[in-house]
């Protein structure tokens, strides 16, 4: 026997489910902007979360949003509940949080949501990317080849060229590295999840990969341990989601897109495609970040992490076409072609997107101006050094007034924040993500921006 589910009955259990889980103890808030040495305390709002219209699903304009913002920061909260978390200082003041973190109540109440959720977040690449016509060894291999020469063609780097040009490169650079984070300090954690079953030599090919990943056995020349030290030798944290609340929208969903594909099996050969095309563009995209963190940071950066993949991934990117790609498409068919081809073209569009995202966020210089003359407008709210600290992607040009006290404004996770003294305003440009908190008693208006 079987049941069916009207769409608003069940978008409605989504919203009662998703605020349910978002109220867990180990996604409570805190008024801080950074979190120290826990991997589990991963900060959501409940009532922004119970405001998520989950009928209107993302699309390529509401990708950077802050709905796909919310709706990516629960689903990667689903999706790393699953991979093991151990802070590097040891577990002892992180009990209860790990116990809940991992519990099966919470990892249930994780897991009746997912399904509605990637659909939410990801629908809409059905759509933007289709596959069509007769594809064959010969037209798959000179698609990807294309592809790839385009991606790697000079000239293709705005946001390194931004990052060069902005008033403080070291901040700018300081947020590509956050962006960087969620997969550097996790790196091939995805991966992982399709090394077992059983599917032949690819699978021996697609372990070559991993193994490299994870420095052979040797912890020192793991890619994670060395995006560490790249981390740390410009004074930036090395911990999981230290730096939860500054990750852009288009960075997690573009983290969380390779979860999703590694996790519903059907996914597979859409996951080899995007994989192998970051592979093959790799090599000459981290060549060219070394060259700007030199430029930035000067002879005291560590760059062996970028060095690394601008080595290895010369014979990643050719082993993942040539030994995986090319022999899953000419002995599964047809199926295996089109997710091939599926994977190859939503990676370059989520990276368009996410590039555009990053870009945007670089080249936005937060400035103060005078209160409009016409009084506050909008929502007031007061706040104090206990409120909740949050981060939010702006629906559209807001202005923030400070009525009374003084707002600090976050924007980067690296630099001060701009202090916001009473009687002066700000506005952020939409789509742009930000945070404020105060150290004192302080007096807010937000509103949309004359």
């Amino acid at each position: 026997m079987t049941t069916s589910t009207s769409p608003d009955s069940a978008f409605g259990n989504l919203t009662e489910e998703s605020v349910r889980y978002s109220r867990l103890s180990q996604f409570r808030s805190t008024s801080e902007p950074f979190i120290p040495n826990n991997p589990y305390h991963r900060p959501l709002n409940p009532e922004r979360v119970a405001e998520l219209d989950w009928s209107r699903p993302l699309d390529e304009e509401t990708f950077a949003s802050d709905r796909s913002l919310l709706a990516n920061r629960l689903l990667m909260n689903v999706y790393e509940s699953d991979a093991l978390f151990l802070p590097a200082a040891g577990l002892r003041t992180f009990e209860d949080d790990f116990s809940a973190f991992y519990h099966s109540d919470s990892r249930l109440a994780g897991e009746r949501i997912r399904p509605q959720m990637e659909r939410f977040a990801f629908g809409f690449l059905d759509d933007s990317v289709g596959v069509s016509g007769q594809w064959d060894e010969d037209t798959l291999r000179a698609h990807l080849r294309h592809s790839v020469d385009q991606a790697n063609s000079p000239g293709s780097r705005p946001v390194f060229d931004a990052i060069r040009a902005a008033k403080s490169p070291r901040i700018a650079a300081g947020t590509q590295i956050v962006q960087m984070a969620l997969d550097g300090l996790t790196e091939a954690t995805a991966m992982s999840q399709n090394l077992g079953g059983a599917f032949g030599p690819e699978q021996s090919e697609l372990f070559k990969i991993f193994v490299d990943e994870f420095g052979y056995g040797v912890f020192p020349a793991k890619h994670s341990t060395l995006f560490m030290e790249l981390c740390s030798s410009v004074g930036m944290a090395t911990t999981s989601h230290h730096y939860w609340f500054f990750y852009l929208p288009s960075s997690i969903a573009i983290n969380n897109y390779f979860y999703w594909a590694t996790r519903n099996r059907t996914g597979f050969f859409r996951y080899i495609g995007a994989m192998a095309f970051l592979e093959a563009t790799f090599a000459s995209w981290f060549g060219d970040l070394t060259k700007v963190f030199r430029d930035v940071y000067g002879d005291a950066v560590d760059t062996r992490y970028c060095d690394e993949h601008a080595h290895i991934d010369q014979h990643h990117g050719r082993m993942a076409i040539d030994d995986l790609l090319i022999p899953l498409a000419r002995k599964h068919g047809p199926v295996a072609v089109k997710g091939l081809l599926q994977g190859v073209e939503e990676i370059q569009l989520l990276d368009r997107l996410a590039g555009a995202d990053l870009l945007a966020q670089l080249t936005w210089d937060p400035a103060l101006s005078d209160a409009p003359a016409d009084g506050p407008a909008g929502v007031v709210v007061e706040l104090d050094s206990d409120s909740a600290f949050d981060t939010q992607v702006a629906p559209a040009a807001t202005r923030l007034h400070v009525l009374g006290g003084e707002a600090l404004l976050y924007t980067s996770a690296t630099g001060d924040p701009l202090r916001v003294p009473q009687g002066r305003s700000v506005v952020v440009p939409a789509g742009r993500l930000y945070g404020v908190r105060a150290e004192g008693r302080t007096q807010l208006a937000t509103g949309p921006a004359a």
